[in-house]
């Protein structure tokens, strides 16, 4: 890296840094907020207020329709931002920006099962890239200076320091050399510390402990690590169901109307059927990370099972029907709960193992071992954090099937 490209993405890096956690702040403030203008008003006026998932998602189905329609497929989803990254080397962002920020408004406010984490990258790639333009970097500048962007914001709307490094250089082919790559990593961890340390004084101001919370303590002993293996191919099949969803969700909308409006109010009306039965339903999961251990101790299996496999079904049904966004958040939160229904019928450690089979799931489905260590480890104490790690690469591990061949 040029000492020129060294220090711009150095001085850029700290700034970016707090740029996105900036925006970052906003933009879930704002959701916040008209979260509760739409979904807690409505419940002062109402004695018994069960029923308005039943009234709100329907309409909500409307709003996003509208949107699809006339404003196209956004949020761009982040598959689709990496993929575009990957081939173009940046971030279109011409005419695009307020569209992905209207659509997550609207979807996010009425409920999805979708986290802001798709929006959010796909908003800051396109301002990192417009920087980038206003700036006059060369294409491999700017390329660096958008990866930046991409990996940072997913530190930052994560609380995770590491998990963006991870996700946007895990599955890069290895072709710079080791002064380079130290260099850029050198560069994310400006650009991750003065982003993650704004953010935590922001989130501070309003009495936010954040995302993570530590699901309890743990003991290790024989009988939990000889239940290790079970538990991440439990995990790892679990994570297959959410494909299957995505497959059978798939199949049926071939078979309805192609208009964005009906496809987008049966979705409105399939989540609200579910969130009158399983609150849970609505929104990302996030918001019942802080009391989800205890909650669970007053379910039965059978319930916590439900509103695991309930969460992955209508996390695809949103994202087959027009509803965008992130599915990190609710693959986490179905994983997590999933584990904690196996706490019902196994006599061992809890903790352990909803590690174990929650990071087993969330691997399988993200395909990326590392970040999706980086992501789950923060929910458990130091000691499982091995355990974790180990439990993401069994569970991604694929045998050589020539080698296997006689």
């Amino acid at each position: 890296m040029k000492l020129r490209l060294q220090f711009i993405l150095s001085a850029y890096g700290a700034i970016l840094g707090a740029f996105v956690a900036i925006l970052s702040f906003l933009f879930i403030v704002t959701i916040n907020q008209l979260i509760g203008v739409l979904w807690n008003n409505p419940h002062d006026a109402f004695p018994n207020p069960s029923y308005w998932p039943l009234i709100i998602c329907p309409i909500g189905g409307i709003f996003v329709g509208l949107t699809q329609k006339y404003l196209g497929a956004y949020p761009s989803e982040m598959n689709e931002i990496m993929g575009e990254f990957q081939k173009n080397g940046r971030i279109e962002y011409r005419g695009r920006i307020w569209r992905n920020i209207v659509a997550a408004i609207v979807i996010l406010t009425f409920g999805a099962s979708l986290g802001p984490e798709a929006a959010l990258v796909s908003i800051c790639s396109g301002l990192v890239t417009w920087a980038g333009d206003r700036l006059h970097f060369t294409y491999e500048e700017r390329k660096d200076f958008t990866e930046l962007g991409i990996g940072t914001m997913l530190s930052i709307i994560f609380v995770a320091p590491l998990y963006g490094i991870a996700a946007t250089q895990e599955k890069r082919p290895k072709t710079e050399d080791k002064k380079f790559h130290t260099q850029k990593m050198i560069i994310y961890v400006i650009s991750i510390a003065a982003g993650l340390l704004l953010l935590h004084y922001l989130l501070g101001l309003r009495g936010d402990s954040g995302l993570f919370v530590l699901l309890g303590q743990s003991t290790i002993s024989w009988p939990e690590l000889l239940l290790f293996v079970p538990l991440v191919f439990a995990g790892k099949y679990f994570g297959l169901i959410y494909d299957q969803f995505g497959k059978f969700v798939a199949w049926l909308t071939k078979k309805l109307p192609h208009n964005p409006i009906v496809l987008a109010v049966i979705g409105g009306v399939t989540l609200g059927i579910t969130a009158y039965f399983l609150p849970y339903m609505l929104f990302s999961g996030e918001h019942y990370f802080p009391d989800i251990a205890a909650a669970s101790k007053s379910m039965s299996f059978l319930l916590l099972l439900t509103i695991g496999l309930a969460k992955l079904f209508i996390t695809k049904v949103c994202l087959g029907t027009g509803w965008r966004g992130g599915h990190i958040f609710p693959i986490i939160f179905a994983s997590i709960i999933t584990g904690f229904a196996l706490t019902h019928i196994l006599p061992f450690d809890s903790i352990f193992i909803v590690a174990v089979f929650a990071t087993a799931s969330c691997t399988n489905i993200l395909k990326l071992p590392l970040a999706s260590a980086l992501l789950i480890m923060l929910f458990f104490p130091y000691i499982l954090w091995p355990v974790v790690f180990a439990a993401a690469y069994l569970s991604a591990y694929k045998p050589n099937k020539k080698k296997l061949a006689v």
